[in-house]
């Protein structure tokens, strides 16, 4: 095995994967999130989503890796993001019924 191959399987060893996601504008988010906490993380996709925009059969698929010793981090990361998405959201004026208070 050569030295390029041995860093690389070196660099697949220390990544784990953290989620998957088809939608290329929830990975970069999720991605500058993710550097936002300090937390490096890859964006992974079999294929380039700007020449084949397709999700059949896992194709369309994008994977979000993490280093295996902060994966619990980005975890905990993503679920409090998600977490304060849902209040907010819960909260927004333009999801009472027109003359309720929000």
């Amino acid at each position: 095995m050569g030295p390029r191959r041995a860093a690389y399987n070196s660099f697949v060893d220390t990544f784990q994967l953290l989620l998957t996601t088809w939608d290329d504008g929830e990975a970069a988010m999720l991605r500058q999130l993710l550097e936002a906490a300090g937390i490096p993380c890859q964006v992974v996709s079999d294929v380039p989503h700007s020449v084949y925009p397709i999700t059949v059969d896992g194709l369309g698929e994008v994977r979000i890796l993490v280093p295996a010793r902060r994966l619990d981090e980005a975890r905990t990361v993503i679920d409090e993001h998600r977490r304060q998405g849902d209040v907010l959201s819960a909260g927004h004026p333009d999801d009472s019924e027109e003359g309720e208070p929000a």
